[in-house]
């Protein structure tokens, strides 16, 4: 498995992280978990075309992820906190690739990533200043 492979697993988990989550938010955090989760929708579009460029095969997304059980908002909340935790961690890790053209992809892709972990913490209330995002404590 590829630090690529990686990435594209933690998007498919995300999107359906979201699927899941949106539905028990209401106002601010609702439309901000819209927004997110279409990032994430178009991150995985652009890996796979990505893949297709490459000529590499991507694995497809599982038909279901294993989650915590979502009771209320602030359940939704800190599962999407903790997803988005999470692709900024794998992009990150990726960083350290010694293939350039999977650096730079993960580069890319931590970036995107970085900013909507940002959003997020600030949409549920915490401090968005994190010197690096992703990086494991």
């Amino acid at each position: 498995m590829t630090v690529v492979d990686t990435g594209l697993a933690a998007e498919y988990a995300a999107i359906y992280a979201y699927s899941a989550a949106a539905v028990h938010l209401d106002g601010d955090p609702r439309w901000i978990a819209e927004e997110l989760e279409a990032e994430h929708r178009s991150r995985r579009d652009a890996l796979l075309d990505f893949y297709d460029e490459h000529g590499l095969e991507a694995a497809p997304s599982l038909a279901g992820y294993d989650i915590e059980p979502i009771a209320d908002a602030a359940g939704a909340q800190r599962l999407l906190l903790a997803v988005e935790t999470s692709v900024t961690t794998a992009w990150r890790a990726g960083v350290a690739s010694t293939e350039p053209r999977d650096r730079e992809i993960c580069l890319r892709m931590y970036g995107d990533a970085a900013v909507a972990l940002a959003r997020w913490r600030i949409a549920v209330g915490e401090s968005a200043a994190d010197p690096w995002p992703g990086r494991p404590e």
